[in-house]
């Protein structure tokens, strides 16, 4: 009986534990690639428009993820980063630094360096 009760307890909150094993997930780890490329045209001048434009949207992405994981540090990164991209996309090249802050703020939070190439979520 007690060990029926205790895979009844395992199962009841494994739900709630799996998404913190998964360090990072596949999709995390492609919007941060995409979000470094995207900076990188950004700051070389190369289709400016279109790479924020797609910033915002990918942050969108991004902030359900972190409101999954209730961190308000990461939402308001988030948020910080579609206001600056929306701002670069319509001309303001100057909030091309905000969208960097906003990634430095959620990384000093939630990034662990592993080693060279491998980072997890904190």
């Amino acid at each position: 009986m007690k060990t029926a009760c205790a895979l009844f307890a395992l199962a009841l909150v494994a739900p709630a534990v799996l998404p913190a094993l998964e360090d990072p997930p596949p999709e995390h780890v492609k919007w941060m690639k995409e979000s470094g490329q995207l900076q990188d045209k950004i700051r070389n001048g190369q289709d400016v428009e279109a790479s924020a434009k797609r910033m915002q949207a990918l942050y969108k992405e991004v902030e359900a993820f972190w409101a999954k994981r209730n961190s308000e540090v990461a939402l308001k990164a988030c948020r910080e980063i579609q206001a600056a991209a929306a701002k670069v996309a319509a001309g303001d090249a100057s909030a091309g630094r905000a969208i960097g802050g906003g990634c430095r703020t959620c990384h000093d939070q939630h990034r662990e360096k592993i080693s060279d190439t491998v980072y997890k979520i904190k």
